[in-house]
């Protein structure tokens, strides 16, 4: 139907807008504000830069948040409860966690005037209170778990009503238990959370996910099956 395909076109968009602004947000704020020796030091002398990776962050998250709101509407005539969790997780909790890393890198900017050390000098204070604000590891762990129960309540809906073919949906199933596994082992400091061990275990789902995405945008949405053979 017409606004079927309307929601598998705007839900893919939002898909590669929202990861697209996540990978640009690690570019522009989070490594080169996570890797300086004064981190508030460096927020302050480059506050345009921290501005414009909060905005990424957001543009990321209502990118995302927006996704599940999109696609409720198809869902929930497949089932309700599941659709309405997926919109709870993936949509509310994401939303707000996402805000909230926002705001804690704008916050960079006001904490550097407070904890200044002088021009040229980089501040104790600033170098542990920048760490603390941009390396916020067990936020990302836990809201990476999050995402990943998210995601598997959306891929058992795609699976139980074969709206996208069988393989993509396979394909999720496994990449979100290694996307998830990566974070299990950040949790418990078995690797880095910014390790390339890390980024290799989350690899496959975020290759499916845009393959997922192309796939909405090109070709909507089957019409919901009942039986049969895929």
């Amino acid at each position: 139907m017409r606004e079927h395909r309307a929601a598998a076109t705007t839900a893919g968009i939002l898909y590669i807008v929202g990861t697209v602004s996540g990978i640009l947000s690690k570019a522009v704020t989070y490594f080169p504000v996570h890797d300086a020796d004064d981190p508030l030091a460096y927020a302050a002398n480059h506050s345009g830069r921290v501005a414009t990776g909060a905005l990424l962050v957001l543009v990321m998250g209502m990118s995302l948040a927006m996704v599940p709101a999109v696609l409720f509407p198809v869902l929930r005539r497949l089932d309700e409860v599941l659709a309405t969790g997926y919109l709870i997780i993936r949509g509310a909790v994401e939303a707000t966690t996402y805000v909230i890393v926002a705001v804690a890198w704008l916050l960079l900017v006001p904490l550097a005037e407070t904890t200044a050390a002088g021009p040229g000098t980089a501040s104790p204070a600033g170098t542990r209170l920048g760490t603390l604000v941009i390396d916020s590891d067990g936020a990302s762990i836990i809201m990476s778990l999050v995402f990943c129960l998210g995601g598997a309540l959306f891929y058992v809906l795609l699976f139980r009503s074969r709206i996208v073919p069988r393989w993509i949906v396979w394909w999720g199933f496994p990449g979100l238990a290694s996307y998830a596994a990566a974070y299990l082992l950040a949790m418990y400091g078995v690797v880095g959370i910014s390790s390339a061990a890390v980024n290799l275990l989350c690899l496959p789902l975020a290759v499916q996910e845009m393959v997922l995405a192309v796939w909405m945008i090109a070709r909507g949405f089957r019409p919901a099956a009942t039986g049969g053979t895929p």
